[in-house]
């Protein structure tokens, strides 16, 4: 018979990360891949403490897959009013397409007034108001997890869809083509004009040399840039069509 361990929130995040600027905010940003699978996006850091005026934003990033603006606001308490109108002012200043405000505990009256804010501003701002939770079992190490409170409506519907007949926030992923068997793990990509190689994998992910590692990672290694559109930089040898050309071909086939 197996042995199974209990799992067990941390409820104070703080023994994790004691300081949000110094502790969460740095882990953040060599983690945001776990923030980026659950909301979908493939998030590239631009900057962290990133001036708007006299106040700075935690983080401002881009969608690696369209280039839409993207600042993460992070508060290691309850949800407040001070937070709430940063984020108004910072997503002004910055211009952001998406405003993602990390929490431990989402107070009812903020869920309403981002659900608010989801529904009255213009169809090209969205809004996505996350709890952090940590989890371990037994004496493990701790399991950080985000949970999606409020997020835009149709977000994750039309995230998962393959038609186009409705104009996408967020294009599919690497997991969807996959999923779709447009593409298929073992198929080898090519970073544009160089002849750099690297095997796709099951997750999305693509192996180097036996090293593991997102297709965006791969490719900033290969270019040095900060940022670089992931599926038009990734060819697939085999078509020699980039993944932003199947997955269109693909998704026009639906329509």
């Amino acid at each position: 018979m197996i042995n199974l361990g209990t799992l067990q929130e941390i409820i104070d995040i703080r023994e994790v990360w004691p300081h949000e600027a110094h502790d969460f905010t740095p882990w953040l940003t060599k983690n945001i891949s776990i923030l980026g699978d659950e909301v979908g996006i493939d998030i590239t850091i631009e900057e962290t403490e990133s001036s708007v005026g006299d106040f700075n934003v935690d983080i401002f990033a881009i969608d690696a897959d369209t280039g839409k603006k993207i600042i993460i606001e992070n508060q290691l308490e309850e949800t407040d009013h001070d937070h709430l109108g940063k984020l108004i002012t910072y997503a002004s200043g910055k211009s952001a397409d998406l405003v993602i405000w990390l929490v431990r505990k989402a107070r009812p009256e903020h869920r309403a007034a981002i659900e608010w804010l989801n529904n009255h501003t213009d169809e090209g701002v969205g809004f996505i108001l996350c709890e952090i939770k940590v989890f371990r079992i037994g004496n493990s190490e701790p399991a950080p997890k985000f949970e999606i409170i409020e997020q835009p409506n149709n977000w994750v519907k039309e995230m998962k869809k393959p038609s186009r007949s409705i104009e996408r926030t967020v294009l599919p992923k690497i997991k969807d083509m996959l999923e779709w068997s447009v593409v298929k793990a073992g198929d080898v990509l090519i970073a544009k004009g160089t002849d750099e190689e690297a095997t796709l994998l099951e997750n999305g992910h693509v192996s180097i040399n036996d090293e593991e590692m997102s297709m965006q990672d791969w490719l900033k290694r290969i270019t040095g840039w900060k940022s670089v559109e992931t599926y038009k930089f990734a060819i697939h040898k085999e078509s020699g069509k980039s993944l932003s050309q199947i997955r269109k071909e693909y998704m026009d086939e639906q329509e």
